[in-house]
């Protein structure tokens, strides 16, 4: 079992942890593969069973196992990439490298979400003797039952068994065996994995834009002001208390999950268009705290989510409200992206979210949409949608936050770490 890097992170420049010092919570500061960030009924490390409570320090590290019985799990592997293990299943880590990043499916199933993948990360699945390495950002199916199989749903992977090697496009896959072959699946059939890794995947959309925000408020002028749009910082994972969750932040530009939420840097957070929806952590809910946004039923909490401006996802809520496939999905999707071209995109301050040109790290807004900027009612300006935006004096920005006096740095409002809205010291360091 692994733990928290004992030193400040290597990736990180001194511009970002210089700001994220001065953020108003305080955040541990790592981008350690491994980290074990949600578990769901029975999960076991090494074969010891773990608790929902104190996952912040817990890493695999080489040749650790990860199994479940009736549950499932989170695991972070490089920034912006999540591997997802389904009920029944185990993997192993069998490097933790952030250049060279090797996990083993040995029993059931996992999903893999690459959506801040870098051409530095070198991730590949093991699987029954065969090799897979994740060529782009997207979503991928690994299961190593009778008949071992990857699948991409999205995205694009090269597949090694032996001296055989395919490339698997989306809606391919493959059996794990001697002669591979690229085949579609059947992208109708039900999959319980693909709707919690959905479910996730608005949950750490949520978190991150909430740590997002806090990094550009702590830039008082300068430094946050341009990180990740007119300059450049290195991304990684961002303990949330507040959503009891490691977070990843980009280091510049936007990012796209394969299910439609987005990931915005410091610099770009402030024309993000969001959505207001309950934010579950998985089937049963997870704790989050008091401040994080409204909290309704089962744990949950009614949050700002990020979203994809050109590929919105289909917000859903619990059990359910998921689509169980990618047809489903795609279908939702599309009822969903022509709901919010009729309605408009809004930025979290309430103004019309600009269209973006690009996406990753040379993503920018192509237009200033009316708004989000400083003055015209985003995050400075005397009037954001709710009186004041995020410096201003009041407002609701930021997944719900109290309406008196003071958005995320004047009195009260979400992301301070007290009852008085002011810093609470920086990141904690391990």
């Amino acid at each position: 079992m692994g733990r928290v890097w004992k030193r400040p992170v290597q990736v990180l420049s001194g511009l970002l942890l210089a700001a994220m010092y001065a953020m108003p919570q305080a955040y541990t500061v790592s981008a350690k593969p491994g980290a074990i960030n949600y578990i769901e009924g029975n999960a076991f490390l090494n074969s010891k069973p773990l608790s929902d409570k104190g996952l912040r320090s817990v890493f695999l590290d080489a040749n650790d196992v990860l199994s479940t019985d009736i549950g499932k799990a989170e695991v972070l592997l490089t920034p912006g990439v999540f591997l997802r293990v389904g009920e029944n299943s185990q993997v192993r880590m069998v490097s933790s490298s952030l250049t060279n990043t090797q996990v083993e499916v040995s029993r059931g199933e996992v999903m893999l979400e690459a959506t801040g993948l870098m051409k530095e990360n070198n991730v590949q699945i093991i699987n029954h003797g065969s090799s897979t390495t994740v060529g782009k950002n997207g979503l991928y199916r690994f299961t190593a039952d009778n008949p071992p199989t990857a699948a991409v749903l999205d995205g694009k992977a090269t597949v090694t068994f032996g001296d055989r090697k395919i490339d698997l496009k989306k809606g391919k896959q493959t059996i794990l065996a001697e002669g591979l072959r690229a085949e579609k699946f059947d992208a109708k059939k039900s999959d319980n994995l693909y709707a919690w890794s959905n479910v996730r995947s608005e949950y750490e959309a949520a978190a991150s834009y909430r740590v997002s925000q806090s990094a550009y408020n702590s830039g008082l002028g300068s430094g946050w002001r341009g990180f990740g749009y007119n300059g450049f910082s290195n991304p990684g994972w961002y303990w949330d208390n507040g959503f009891s969750s490691w977070a990843w932040l980009p280091g510049a530009g936007a990012f796209y999950s394969p299910f439609g939420y987005g990931f915005y840097s410091p610099g770009l957070v402030a024309y993000a268009p969001v959505v207001v929806a309950p934010v579950y952590g998985g089937w049963r809910g997870h704790p989050v705290r008091s401040g994080t946004g409204t909290a309704v039923g089962g744990n949950g909490v009614v949050a700002q989510v990020p979203i994809s401006p050109r590929n919105p996802p289909a917000i859903g809520g619990r059990t359910g409200a998921f689509a169980t496939s990618p047809w489903a999905n795609q279908a939702a999707r599309s009822e969903a992206a022509r709901s919010l071209a009729a309605s408009g995109l809004r930025t979290g301050s309430g103004a019309p979210a600009p269209s973006f040109a690009g996406r990753g790290m040379s993503a920018a807004p192509a237009s200033s949409g009316g708004g989000a900027s400083a003055g015209g009612g985003g995050f400075h300006g005397a009037g954001a949608s709710a009186g004041g935006g995020f410096h201003g004096g009041g407002g609701q920005m930021g997944a719900g936050a109290s309406g008196g006096g003071g958005g995320f740095h004047g009195g009260g409002g979400q992301m301070s770490a007290g009852g008085g809205g002011g810093r609470a010291g920086g990141p904690s360091r391990h």
